[in-house]
């Protein structure tokens, strides 16, 4: 039979309300009583129940992580990533850490403040949200402590952590420009992702800054899918034989791109140059290595839980905002023409 607070309580020879207040880190108790309630506690093997500790303790603060439309994968860790850096500072903090998985669909049978109020949430990190998702509409008018990865908002009490997308993006096609490349494609995400609109933005503000018109034929979008924007690479090069260069919203997709290009007899990178977006592991074990822009998932969802924190804490009126650091990793799969064409 599984041990209780009352068989500890009465070990002790205190209340229940005593052993209580030990277990939720309460002040006030005898350091002599509290080393003895805690002895006993071990050797009855008794561990508080945490839904019940919670919902007594005001102290109880949880974090959550929410991950939406979850895929993990052996080509693509980033979620894990960002999980592990929220939870690598809850795991230095004194919060409680919870992860949850969500979907468009889930979201269309449960509100957001429902959601957070069953589970006695005090704030969220949100990963991986789109436009045309419930939570997102929601999330704009929320009152909750809540922190967004790779995504705009206009609500200036919800935090933001992301890398500078439209920047980043704009810096892979000034490569590719300074490389003689002038006829472009872009494999894009996903319409409704805040990401893809902004590295989208950062493509068309570079060929703009380089006196290039931008032909709306060459900006495919694949949903962030490898064989999608393998299919796709083959459609966009067999209808637009100019094109030199791609420059793909992910390294998943530029992966797929780069399969099609060998599939349809070129090479990479002397016939077509790629570059993608994210620096995956898999990047730099791919023929050729992958030209990419690195950003770090980890070090985002650590600061994501970081200024969560803070948010909870301060309640401070200000906008929260951190923008982390993004690089281009120049690898194998860009190659400088010999004359602009």
């Amino acid at each position: 039979m599984r041990t209780t607070i009352r068989d500890v309580a009465k070990a002790a020879g205190v209340s229940i309300a005593t052993v209580s207040k030990v277990f939720n880190g309460y002040s006030d108790i005898n350091q002599q009583t509290k080393q003895e309630i805690l002895k006993i506690a071990k050797e009855l093997d008794y561990s508080p129940n945490m839904a019940a500790r919670t919902l007594s303790s005001k102290k109880q603060q949880t974090i959550a992580l929410i991950l939406n439309e979850l895929n993990f994968n052996r080509k693509s860790t980033m979620p894990l990533e960002v999980l592990n850096g929220v939870y690598r500072y809850t795991d230095q903090s004194d919060f409680e850490f919870v992860f949850y998985g969500t979907s468009t669909e889930k979201q269309k049978q449960k509100t957001f403040s429902q959601f957070c109020n069953e589970h006695n949430i005090t704030g969220v990190v949100i990963q991986g949200l789109k436009t045309t998702d419930p939570y997102y509409q929601e999330v704009q008018q929320t009152s909750l402590p809540t922190v967004l990865i790779d995504m705009e908002i206009d609500n200036p009490k919800i935090g933001l952590v992301s890398i500078d997308n439209e920047k980043a993006a704009q810096e892979a096609v000034d490569f590719l420009i300074a490389n003689n490349h002038r006829q472009i494609g872009m494999i894009n995400g996903s319409r409704d992702a805040n990401v893809s609109e902004l590295r989208e933005k950062g493509y068309r503000a570079s060929l703009a800054a380089h006196g290039l018109l931008v032909n709306e034929s060459y900006i495919q979008y694949a949903n962030y899918e490898e064989e999608i924007a393998y299919l796709i690479c083959k459609n966009l090069l067999e209808n637009n034989q100019e094109i030199t260069a791609l420059f793909c919203a992910s390294d998943i997709m530029a992966i797929g791109a780069i399969r099609g290009i060998k599939d349809m007899g070129l090479r990479v990178p002397e016939d077509i140059s790629v570059i993608g977006f994210d620096d995956i592991i898999l990047a730099s074990y791919v023929t050729p290595e992958l030209t990419t822009v690195a950003q770090d998932m980890e070090r985002i969802g650590y600061e994501a839980a970081e200024l969560l924190a803070d948010i909870i804490t301060n309640q401070a009126e200000t906008s929260h905002r951190k923008i982390s650091p993004h690089q281009l990793k120049v690898r194998q799969s860009v190659e400088k023409i010999s004359e602009v064409r």
